[in-house]
């Protein structure tokens, strides 16, 4: 207890805890109405969560590795050891190969004399702060590059290279996915790693798959949260994934020979090919008719070129081990193919050069019953062959994997943004996660959410596209490696903070950084292109509408008319204050919904609820007739177009983002910014003039409607194809 309160007071006058950042950052802090510092000491440290714009818990937990595994509060380890061992409040800054994309946070790889002249002139031009600022970059990179020479023959010493990669994409097995895992486990080869990647699979083969994660350090396992219909995406997973030279492919319900792996990387050397394949046993259970086999009958292929291809599919799948480069190369398997996938693959692979070279052993048992995944396809198997012949000649890239880098996980319209444009990409085959700055695992107010949360501190090198969604999170993509940097700007977020706060320039220091830039409405388009020469691509906000619409009400309505308050309470720009003033002395019933903070006593306020899941909130809107909302700063503002969804109307400040929906006198009234008397009147006009709510009410439906997300993902997807 008493070196808690010592590390308590470390924290409070270290200078580098900043109590209303903290809270700002942190909602679920205030909301649990804890005191910010200890909460930071006990919990918020180790989780990576920032003290302030100052220190980087998440930088310094991730620079060293000892701090993280002693599980130690980083901020009270610097107070206490690591400012004397020279440690950095910042810590490692990632991808320690890319110079230019460093350079674009402060790196300068021009000689001292010119650092020296330009702090100088910074000191001269500016004055201190600019000063202390250029130093302190500059502190930043020197101690990256030195940490990084420190741990880079560790991580080295550390890091897994096998010579094959094995991969088993899962749906729903038990008893004969153990048995499949287990053959792999036990080759006789042992330079390999095992790829399970589930694809929708239910508990009781998440299980399995999570235990022999755990228990065996060659097994890498991922995780998809719906099922695609069959393993052409667990397949590609793995060639995405894939850290050995060769990938070896094998379905959940068959088992590998012993040697399959040995003779497999025998064959493959000794004869330069770029696919090899061999025999199988036919496991029959007498379950599925129509064969022209008896059990345990051992089939061999011949050797294959692409003629012969044309006529038959000649290897194996579960038989397969070819060239991981090759397979990149040609795009891997193709989505279109439900059916005749592998047919497809070896296709195009002859087609475009490879060598096929089979062997004459068995190399897996190939058990064959009535559940076997191709049965649900035979009948169409003339158009699927058909499909082949069209499909193997393309050019095909694989899909991007995508990782959206957001600040926190609490509830917001712009983490909501996120959320759509991710399960929305997956349903169409991309391979999307959501990183988070704060290191949650989890999002819990969005239902159904299909991508993985994964904390920053854990976060792959492979992403082929990561996207920045916020100031800070632009800071973290630049210091993660990816082959395209992409930064969808929801707000001008210099507005949040005061004029004379240091924070400001470090946000308007990403609106110039070497990003692709995306955003959501069109005055920022306007905006960033007016004042930073950015090209933005416009990908607007759309409606969920199988989430929000109208539905019943939480509460029956009554005579009084119903106005809801939304929005954080302890936010001031979010002008909840204003709304409740507005509300003053009117003849209505009062409703607040608020993530953050409570209403004061005084105010009116008939029912308080606080921090709604999204997906609940159409009961909210549902049960109300009006939504005044007086933010102050607003980018695109979703609540009055989603109660346009449910069926009301809105009185809104005229704030950026609305010109974008909302039409004054004819779906919504709206009102000079942080007017509180135009709002009263707007909203007393609409209390007495019934057929005005109700018109309103009917344009708003029909305005609401053509909010579909289909549209922005379509343009999305283009983006990240080009």
């Amino acid at each position: 207890m008493l070196t808690n309160l010592r590390d308590y007071f470390a924290i409070k006058h270290s200078g580098l805890f900043d109590e209303k950042y903290y809270l700002l950052h942190n909602p679920d802090v205030v909301q649990a109405d804890v005191n910010p510092a200890l909460h930071y000491l006990l919990h918020g440290g180790i989780k990576g969560r920032d003290p302030s714009p100052y220190f980087s818990s998440s930088g310094y937990l991730q620079a060293y590795p000892d701090v993280k595994n002693a599980g130690l509060n980083p901020l009270v380890h610097y107070l206490r050891y690591g400012r004397s061992e020279g440690r950095h409040i910042f810590g490692v800054e990632r991808n320690p190969d890319s110079r230019k994309e460093v350079k674009s946070i402060g790196y300068s790889n021009k000689g001292i004399a010119h650092k020296i002249r330009r702090a100088i002139s910074a000191l001269r031009q500016h004055g201190i702060l600019e000063f202390i600022l250029l130093l302190v970059k500059k502190i930043k990179l020197f101690c990256y590059w030195s940490v990084r020479k420190l741990f880079s023959r560790k991580k080295a010493e550390n890091s897994i290279n096998p010579e094959v990669s094995v991969v088993i994409p899962i749906y729903d097995r038990t008893e004969i996915l153990i048995e499949s895992i287990e053959s792999i486990l036990h080759q006789t080869y042992k330079d390999f790693e095992l790829i399970l990647v589930c694809d929708g699979s239910p508990d009781e083969t998440l299980e399995i798959v999570r235990r022999y994660e755990r228990q065996d350090e060659r097994i890498r396992a991922f995780y998809f949260k719906n099922n695609s219909g069959n393993a052409v995406r667990g397949r590609n997973k793995a060639i995405k994934e894939a850290r050995g030279k060769y990938l070896a492919f094998q379905d959940s319900d068959d088992v590998a020979s012993p040697d399959r792996l040995a003779i497999s990387v025998d064959y493959i050397t000794k004869y330069n090919a770029d696919v090899v394949y061999g025999g199988w046993r036919a496991l029959l259970d007498g379950t599925r008719d129509k064969l022209d086999l008896v059990d345990k009958q051992e089939v061999f292929s011949p050797d294959c070129d692409l003629e012969m291809l044309k006529q038959v599919c000649v290897p194996c799948q579960s038989t397969v081990m070819a060239r991981v480069d090759a397979l990149r190369a040609v795009g891997g398997f193709n989505e279109r193919m439900r059916y005749r996938e592998d047919h497809e693959l070896w296709l195009r692979l002859a087609y475009n050069g490879y060598t096929f070279k089979a062997i004459p052993h068995v190399l897996t048992n190939l058990r064959l019953h009535k559940n076997n995944l191709e049965l649900s396809f035979k009948e169409k198997d003339s158009y699927w062959e058909q499909l082949m012949h069209n499909e193997y000649k393309k050019k095909q890239a694989m899909k991007p994997k995508i990782g959206y880098i957001v600040p926190g996980t609490g509830i917001g319209g712009g983490i909501m943004v996120i959320c759509e444009h991710a399960n929305r990409l997956i349903e169409r085959g991309y391979d999307v996660s959501i990183i988070t700055e704060d290191n949650s695992t989890e999002i819990t107010w969005y239902p159904n959410l299909l991508a993985n949360i994964i904390p920053l501190i854990d976060a792959d090198n492979n992403f082929d596209i990561l996207v920045a969604t916020g100031w800070s999170t632009a800071y973290s993509v630049q210091s993660l490696p990816s082959r395209r940097k992409l930064y969808l700007v929801q707000s001008d977020e210099r507005r949040f903070y005061p004029s004379e706060d240091p924070i400001v320039r470090r946000v308007e220091a990403t609106y110039q950084m070497n990003f692709e830039f995306l955003t959501i409405a069109p005055w920022m388009q306007k905006w960033l292109k007016s004042e930073f020469k950015q090209n933005a691509i416009l990908v607007l906000n759309g409606i969920n509408h199988e989430v929000i619409r109208e539905v019943e009400p939480i509460e029956p309505k009554s005579d009084k008319v119903r106005v809801l308050l939304e929005g954080p309470i302890d936010i001031p720009f979010k002008g909840m204050s204003d709304a409740f003033a507005a509300v003053e002395n009117l003849d209505c019933e009062v409703w607040c919904v608020s993530s953050l903070g409570v209403p004061k006593p005084k105010w009116k306020c008939d029912r308080f609820l606080g921090r709604v899941p999204w997906n609940q909130m159409s009961s909210v809107y549902s049960s109300c007739d009006i939504l005044l909302k007086m933010s102050r700063v607003e980018s695109f503002s979703m609540p009055p177009l989603e109660m346009m969804a449910c069926g009301g109307t809105a009185v809104i400040g005229e704030v950026t983002g609305i010109e974008t929906y909302a039409i004054n006198g004819y779906n919504a009234l709206i009102v000079p910014k942080g007017d509180i008397e135009a709002a009263h009147n707007a909203l007393n006009l609409l209390i007495q003039d019934s057929n005005l709510r109700k018109r309103l009410s009917q344009n708003g439906r029909e305005t609401a409607l053509k909010f579909r997300w289909e549209p922005t993902i379509d343009i999305l997807e283009k983006i990240l194809n080009s």
